[in-house]
């Protein structure tokens, strides 16, 4: 094994935050990680979901959204403080993409590219999967 990589189909805030912080700690482990970011995994990354905050959420979820206390990076902030210290590259699912008739210019530019599975099966192909 070379790395992770982890496909992140879910778009709930716990998940989300949790893909954000492994792949902090894996990156400045020298590991290398790709993140896979398709169905409503994708759609987290939309830019206007991150600035308006809408996103899915349970107790835990929103209690990281309330804390005044806790000075908690979000996940796009997390993946892209991780490409400082380390080998990290998001891709964005073509397929969701296509599906919902968008391009790579609605989304928070922590992606790097767009890739089919195939492409990231490639891509992952020495590396530990973790689905998310």
């Amino acid at each position: 094994m070379t790395g992770y990589a982890i496909v992140l189909a879910s778009g709930r805030l716990e998940r989300l935050q949790a893909v954000g912080n492994i792949a902090a700690i894996a990156a400045a482990s020298e590991v290398p990680v790709d993140v896979f970011a398709t169905m409503d995994g994708l759609e987290a990354f939309d830019s206007e979901t991150i600035a308006n905050g809408d996103f899915e959420m349970g107790p835990i979820g929103e209690a990281m959204m309330a804390a005044e206390d806790v000075d908690m990076a979000l996940f796009t902030e997390n993946l892209e403080r991780a490409k400082t210290l380390g080998d990290i590259t998001v891709y964005a699912c073509e397929l969701s993409m296509d599906i919902l008739g968008k391009d790579l210019s609605e989304y928070d530019d922590v992606i790097d590219d767009v890739l089919g599975v195939a492409g990231f099966l490639k891509a992952a192909e020495d590396k530990q999967v973790i689905f998310v």
